[in-house]
Formats: structure tokens, C-alpha cells, sequence
């Protein structure tokens, strides 16, 4: 069994051929600021055991507080907590997620999914945060409530958030099933024409001291 294989659906806690994986994954989930009841639904662990893994791994208390559930436009509509940027961050993470997921040839533990799935949203971001330090990411807590918005298998056609497809960008962004398309805007589009604005204002304003100064 390779190290990164998935973890199937099937598997359970105490089942001595999986044990080993799902201690990786509970101690990768640690690393990554996993809430302990978050590593507990996938993991199995206990709360002890959690808390003592938080303390050897990053010599910090575990966070303490319940698992984020936010309404499905924190994701897909800007707002005062997340604009535009946090709109397409959350998007990028949603796409790594679904593909991942429709790679697989069985169903896998949903930690190790979105565990899997986070880690390749932020090697895919790494260089942006670099370039741009205020970035905001989402946290892993943050994803693992973005997945149950994203839905699961069959329950899919229940999701509250889906991916749409910009037709003039081609950039893909989360949309609210339940809400009308026409509301509902591309980021990245929106941020291309703030820029633009940005640039004829500056052109505006330059143009207009030119004209005083001549």
C-alpha cells in the first residue's frame, strides 16, 4: 500500500492495516490548524490523544471552539470579512476538491479527501501569498465547511453551492444554487474591471494636471 494512496470510505479506525494512515492523517490535520473535532470524525481519535498530538507536533494548546458553519454566500459573494480575492480562494479550493474527488476510482475517507485536497490548494497558492502577503486563504476548517456546501456523492444534487464557469474569462467560480444566476457574478471578471476603472481614473487625473500645467 503506497504511503499516499487513498484512504477508501470502507476503512475503519481500528482496523490494524489502516491504523498507521490514519494516525499520518491525524497528525497532517494537526499541522494544518485541524479543529480536534474535525480530526475526530476522521481519524478516530480521541480528544486526549488529539490534544496531546497538538501539544508534541506544534508545542501549542489545541484550538478549542465548535466546527465553522457558515451560510453558503460567505463562499460565493463578497462581504465585509472577504471580498473578491477570498471569493476566488475559496473557488480554487472547491476545484482542486471536485477534481480530486472525480479522480478517484472508489470513494475515499472524506478526511483524507480534503486533507489531500488542502494541501494541493495551498501549494497552488504558495506563490501568490508570496507575491501578495495580505493574501487571505481559507484555513482548513474553513474548507472542511466549504465541502459540506460542495456536497458528497449522490447527495451532490442537494449541494448548496455548486461551480459555474465564467463564458467570458473562463475562470470558475462558486455560485448559490438556490439563488438566481443573474445576481450572481464572476470575481475575476469583477476585479478585471475594477482595475480597469483604476487605470482610466488615473489616466483621467493625469490627463486633467497635464492640461493645468499647460
Amino acid at each position: 500500500m503506497h504511503p499516499g494512496a487513498p484512504i477508501p470510505e470502507s476503512a475503519q479506525f481500528d482496523d490494524p492495516i489502516w491504523v498507521s494512515r490514519f494516525l499520518d492523517l491525524a497528525n497532517t490535520m494537526v499541522l494544518l490548524g485541524g479543529k480536534p473535532k474535525l480530526i475526530a470524525r476522521y481519524t478516530g481519535l480521541s480528544s486526549k490523544a488529539i490534544a496531546e498530538r497538538y501539544k508534541r507536533l506544534t508545542g501549542q494548546e489545541a484550538p478549542a471552539g465548535r466546527l465553522q458553519q457558515a451560510q453558503p454566500k460567505h463562499y460565493a459573494i463578497p462581504h465585509n470579512r472577504g471580498g473578491l480575492d477570498w471569493n476566488l480562494q475559496a473557488a480554487a479550493f472547491a476545484s482542486i476538491y471536485l477534481k480530486i474527488e472525480a479522480a478517484l476510482d472508489e470513494p475515499a475517507n472524506r478526511g483524507w479527501l480534503l486533507t489531500t485536497a488542502f494541501q494541493a490548494y495551498y501549494r497552488l497558492t504558495d506563490p501568490i501569498q508570496q507575491a501578495l502577503p495580505r493574501l487571505s486563504r481559507i484555513t482548513l476548517n474553513n474548507a472542511y465547511d466549504l465541502m459540506t456546501h460542495l456536497g458528497y456523492g449522490y447527495g451532490r444534487k442537494y449541494a448548496s453551492l455548486t461551480l459555474k464557469d465564467c463564458p467570458d474569462c473562463g475562470a470558475s467560480y462558486l455560485v448559490i444554487t438556490e439563488a438566481e444566476l443573474d445576481n450572481q457574478s464572476c470575481p475575476m471578471c469583477a476585479i478585471q474591471k475594477r482595475y480597469e476603472r483604476l487605470v482610466e481614473n488615473s489616466e483621467r487625473i493625469a490627463a486633467s494636471r497635464h492640461a493645468c500645467e499647460g
